[in-house]
C-alpha cells in the first residue's frame, strides 16, 4: 500500500529491485547452488541501491528549487 503511494516511484523501484535480487538467490538455492556468497552480494547491493536512491532524492529536491538560472 505504501509503495503504490511513493513519490515518483523511487521507493517502489528500489523495492522491486530488492525483491528481484532475493528471488534470484532463492531460485539458485532451489537448484542446489550454495547461496551464502550470492546472498551477501544481494544484501550489499540492496543497501548500496537504497543509499543511492536516498541521495538522489535529496539532489533532485534541491535541483528543482534552485537551478542556477538567471531570468532576464
Amino acid at each position: 500500500m505504501a509503495l503504490s503511494r511513493s513519490a515518483h516511484g523511487r521507493l517502489q523501484g528500489w523495492a522491486i529491485r530488492a525483491v528481484a535480487g532475493f528471488l534470484v538467490v532463492y531460485m539458485l538455492g532451489t537448484f542446489g547452488v550454495p547461496t551464502l556468497i550470492p546472498y551477501l552480494a544481494v544484501v550489499i547491493a540492496v543497501a548500496i541501491d537504497g543509499v543511492r536512491c536516498a541521495t538522489q532524492r535529496g539532489l533532485r529536491d534541491r535541483g528543482q528549487t534552485d537551478r542556477g538560472e538567471t531570468i532576464h
